[in-house]
This record gives structure tokens, C-alpha cells and sequence, in this order.
């Protein structure tokens, strides 16, 4: 009995000292990133950890002062929360459509939706520019706006597809046979049974387009430019600013993770959701 509580023992201890050892490994790029948004340029290749310098908002102050960068910080807030806000009201009812509705051949629609996420974005690069610049959107809110739903739009969907197949459809049901209609029932009874899910939908997308790089990096240019892009004009041909590369990484991080942070309770109730079997 007691060589079985000691196995027990060890294999726990070897658990946890797995995980405490991922959590370092996950943690210490985070760590040095804000560590040396806080040290002066000296200091940067410096070994000496955050209370072993003298920390300094210098990198902060020509960041938020001197530098354009709060212009593409409030471009990437505006281009994340139309895209998520246009992208969830359309995913969900495509999910709904998935979820519920007698559609023809729905599988196969289905998987068409999927596939657009299943190629590379650079596969799209080409043809999303041509089509930008034919339509004159280059360097606009709108057109990497459009290019934005046009990515996260199968996520959505396939997303909020389980988390409406969740929902009991007897629910919908009693609601039609009080008189509501199929849209009204969709708005009154299911959108509020799903909010979790569908909160949770939207911070993943608003996540995955706040830190997108690469279609922004070839559809703006300076108007739409979001702050991703401008990360890469703090490197010089001579040298790199790391303390402002810094500084403007740590604010950039911030925001998606306060809103994680804000949304954790819906987030945690919404994961759990979608996890019914087809049948």
C-alpha cells in the first residue's frame, strides 16, 4: 500500500513538475518582452532581472508621444471590432442555417464554407489584392475590413453551428407554436441560450484579427495601416529599437488580453458548449 501511494506520489509530483516547467517555457518570452520595455537602451542585452536595474517609462513616452503608433493601435481597434461585430452577425446566422434548417446538400456547402480556412493566407494574397485594387480599396478600413470577414467567416460559423446544436430544438419549437416566427424565436430564445458561445466566438476572432500581420502588411500602406505592420518600422538598417519594439509589443498585448480577461466568464461557459456528437 505504501509503495503504491509513493508511485502516486512521484507520478504527481512528475506532473506537476511537466507543467511547471511548460509554464516557465510559456511564460519567459512574455516576461522578457516587458522587462525590456522598461529598460533603457544600455541596458537591453543586460542579464539582470526587472528589480536588479533601474526601470524607466523613457521607451513607453516615445512610443505614445513621439511615434505614430496610438493612430495604428486605434486603426487595429476599429478594424478587430467591425470586422468581429459584422463577422458574428453573419456566421451565426449561417450556423443557425447549418444547425437547424432543411439545406440542400448541407454538408457539402459546409465543407465549401471550411475550406476557405484550410489554404494558407497566402494562397489568398494574390487574388485579395488584385481584387482590392480593382475595386479601389487598397489602404482602406473597408477593404481590410472585407478581407477580415471574408477570413474569420468559417470559424464563425463552424463555431456557432455547435453551439446552436446544443440548444434543444423543442425550445424554438414551443416559441413558433406561441405564435413567433422562425427569425423571432432565432433572436428571442437561442441567440440568449448561446451568448456564452457566441462570446466566446468573438473574442477568439477578435484575437485572431488584432494580431493578423501578413494580409495587412500587403492590403495598407499608411491610412488603414494597423499597428502589427507598424511594429516592423522600429527596425533600422543600422539597428533595432528593441526598447520601443518593446514597449509598443507590451501595449499591443494588453488589449487582447484585457478583453479575454473581461469576457473569461462568458468564455469558460461558451467552451464548454458545442461538444455534441452528429449524428
Amino acid at each position: 500500500m505504501n509503495k503504491s501511494l509513493l508511485v502516486k506520489n512521484l507520478s504527481e509530483m512528475a506532473i506537476y513538475g511537466c507543467l511547471l516547467l511548460y509554464m516557465i517555457v510559456a511564460i519567459f518570452p512574455l516576461f522578457w518582452l516587458v522587462t525590456t520595455s522598461f529598460k533603457p537602451p544600455l541596458e537591453v542585452f543586460s542579464t539582470e532581472p526587472l528589480g536588479l536595474f533601474v526601470p524607466t517609462l523613457e521607451n513607453y513616452n516615445r512610443v505614445l508621444f513621439n511615434d505614430p503608433f496610438p493612430r495604428y493601435m486605434l486603426n487595429s481597434a476599429i478594424i478587430s471590432i467591425c470586422t468581429v461585430l459584422v463577422t458574428l452577425v453573419i456566421g451565426s446566422l449561417g450556423g443557425y442555417a447549418f444547425a437547424r434548417l432543411p439545406v440542400r446538400n448541407k454538408e457539402s456547402w459546409f465543407l465549401t464554407i471550411l475550406s476557405t480556412r484550410m489554404a494558407p493566407p497566402v494562397a489568398f494574397a494574390v487574388p485579395l489584392y488584385l481584387l482590392m485594387v480593382r475595386f479601389g480599396l487598397i489602404d482602406s478600413h473597408a477593404g481590410i475590413i472585407a478581407v477580415y470577414i471574408f477570413m474569420n467567416l468559417a470559424l464563425c460559423v463552424w463555431l456557432t453551428r455547435g453551439f446552436f446544436q446544443e440548444i434543444p430544438p423543442e425550445v424554438e419549437e414551443a416559441a413558433m407554436v406561441d405564435g413567433c416566427t422562425r427569425f423571432g424565436s432565432f433572436v428571442r430564445i437561442t441567440v440568449p441560450l448561446a451568448k456564452g458561445g457566441l462570446i466566446a466566438t468573438a473574442v477568439l476572432m477578435f484575437i485572431i484579427t488584432w494580431n493578423e500581420f501578413f494580409l495587412a502588411s500587403i492590403l495598407t500602406q499608411h491610412t488603414a495601416k494597423t499597428f502589427t505592420v507598424h511594429l516592423t518600422s522600429f527596425f533600422g538598417s543600422r539597428r533595432i529599437l528593441w526598447g520601443e519594439l518593446a514597449a509598443a509589443s507590451t501595449l499591443g498585448s494588453l488589449v487582447p488580453i484585457i478583453f479575454a480577461i473581461a469576457m473569461r466568464r462568458y468564455m469558460i461557459r461558451g467552451f464548454t458548449m458545442g461538444l455534441v456528437k452528429e449524428k
